[in-house]
């Protein structure tokens, strides 16, 4: 699929995926804090950081997921409040 058929949520999601993902060894809690962040973003460029942001909070999910499926409880900083 050619880059002009993607919805701005598509660009944004590809973007950081190809150039963040070495944000992947961060704290779960900093990813989900800035995919939170950028999804918070009104206006103009609103989808496109959606995308982003949708992103960073699936990268939090599954650094999270990792931590707490190969043995200990799943308690931790980690978890929401």
């Amino acid at each position: 699929m050619s880059r002009q058929d993607l919805s701005d949520f598509e660009i944004g999601y590809d973007y950081v995926r190809k150039r963040y993902s070495i944000l992947a060894k961060r704290n779960c809690q900093d990813l989900w804090e800035l995919g939170i962040a950028y999804l918070q973003t009104r206006g103009a460029n609103a989808e496109l950081s959606r995308g982003m942001g949708f992103y960073f909070l699936e990268l939090g999910i599954k650094t999270r997921l990792a931590e707490i499926i190969p043995g200990p409880s799943p308690s931790g900083p980690c978890l929401p409040k």
